[in-house]
């Protein structure tokens, strides 16, 4: 007896069923995803899969702090605990010196000050009038071999600069300046890679120009660009190192002070670029 009332309500629940599926098949719903990336929009799921990085690739975790430029934590307190000699050889170290940069070189385990700046601990000796957005964090997949650019400051309407080469120091004015780093990877061996980092100036229309590329000669829509070969600089890194670039504060209108410094509402604000290596890529030993 118990048999025949349940069938009696399956066969009373079919054509519910069956009208319900007419329903959402009416409606261009699925219940099972098809490679319809129409089907797939509708059911609310991804119509491509993400994009997977290279597996060659080196992964760069890159920070821009923007601090006071009056701030303690610029000053002795960062450059006593950051390796400025080992980095970079000396006549380079020189040359960027007199454009204005300062750079550096941590192991991965980051020194007090440079986890203060990243807000990772706090710090009695910093500025507490920092307003705004005082840093901001960005990923960049770099494969072996291939060039990324990193815009280091906002554009300036114009600007004058004063650029120190082997015959001396000269003036230069450039309209819509953007200062750019140019970066490229090397592998070397035992898993540890070279950053090469090749400022450059960015300025003056945006249009068609003919334009170098792999391939050969083609039409691009860019800037002029001012390349400064000299003060190219190389660090090898491997996992958890960091590399902090920034001005010195001795060197007014110079290249370090057009990438690094800049007036906000009347007072006067430095940037840190702080690069960290989070993969060295398919290969890699890590030490």
């Amino acid at each position: 007896m118990s048999l025949n009332v349940h069938n009696i309500t399956i066969h009373r629940w079919l054509p519910n069923l069956a009208i319900a599926l007419a329903l959402l098949i009416s409606a261009g719903c699925s219940l099972f995803p098809s490679g319809d990336p129409a089907k797939s929009v509708t059911l609310n799921r991804p119509s491509l899969p993400p994009i997977q990085p290279s597996r060659d690739a080196v992964q760069l975790e890159v920070f821009f702090v923007d601090r006071p430029a009056d701030d303690p934590l610029l000053g002795q307190t960062l450059w006593r605990e950051v390796d400025q000699i080992a980095a970079i050889p000396a006549e380079t170290r020189e040359i960027l010196h007199k454009n204005g940069f300062q750079i550096g070189h941590s192991g991965s385990s980051p020194p007090q000050a440079i986890q203060s700046l990243l807000g990772l601990v706090a710090d009695a000796r910093s500025s507490d009038n920092i307003s705004g957005k005082p840093m901001v964090g960005l990923r960049k997949s770099l494969p072996p071999g291939m060039e990324t650019e990193l815009q280091a400051s906002d554009a300036r309407e114009r600007c004058r600069v004063y650029i120190t080469d082997a015959t001396g120091e000269k003036p230069y004015e450039f309209d819509n300046a953007r200062c750019v780093f140019r970066m490229k990877s090397a592998r070397l061996r035992d898993g540890w890679i070279k950053i090469d980092f090749q400022p450059e100036i960015h300025h003056g229309e945006l249009k068609a120009r003919h334009t170098p590329t792999d391939e050969g000669w083609t039409y691009q829509n860019r800037q002029k660009i001012d390349v400064r070969n000299a003060q190219q600089f190389s660090l090898t890194m491997n996992v958890g190192e960091i590399a902090v670039i920034t001005a010195t504060n001795d060197q007014p209108e110079s290249m370090g002070e057009l990438f690094f410094r800049h007036d906000d509402d009347g007072g006067m604000k430095q940037r840190l670029l702080i690069v960290r290596v989070a993969d060295c890529g398919k290969g890699a030993t890590t030490y």
